[in-house]
């Protein structure tokens, strides 16, 4: 599988992109030629591309739940048990998640 992947946030690219690669797989050329190996590594990009646009749809996800106000507090209340007693709110922090499919999420 390749390094990380940077999301785009942009699912219909993402779709076109699985099915532009999954239909190249899916094509049977040389079928006089196939061995196990052969089905083995078509069996392998299949997966490699379902997992990158998982990733892709959990970044989604995730994105579009950080920019929700109403889970941020929710967060926040549930997470208050868990503070200091010297705890303040210093504003939001940018952080990096590497989903499944190797897909990075700031």
């Amino acid at each position: 599988m390749k390094n990380n992947i940077y999301c785009t946030f942009d699912l219909s690219k993402s779709m076109s992109q699985f099915q532009e690669k999954v239909t190249k797989v899916l094509e049977l050329t040389n079928i006089l030629e196939w061995n196990g190996q052969t089905f083995k590594l078509r069996e392998k990009e299949i997966r490699e591309s379902a997992l990158i646009l998982a990733g892709e749809c959990i970044a989604l996800l995730l994105h579009n739940l950080s920019k929700s106000q109403e889970f941020l507090h929710k967060t926040m209340q549930e997470t208050q048990g868990w503070w200091h007693n010297k705890t303040r709110k210093h504003g939001c922090k940018k952080r990096q998640i590497l989903t499944v499919g190797n897909v990075v999420v700031t």
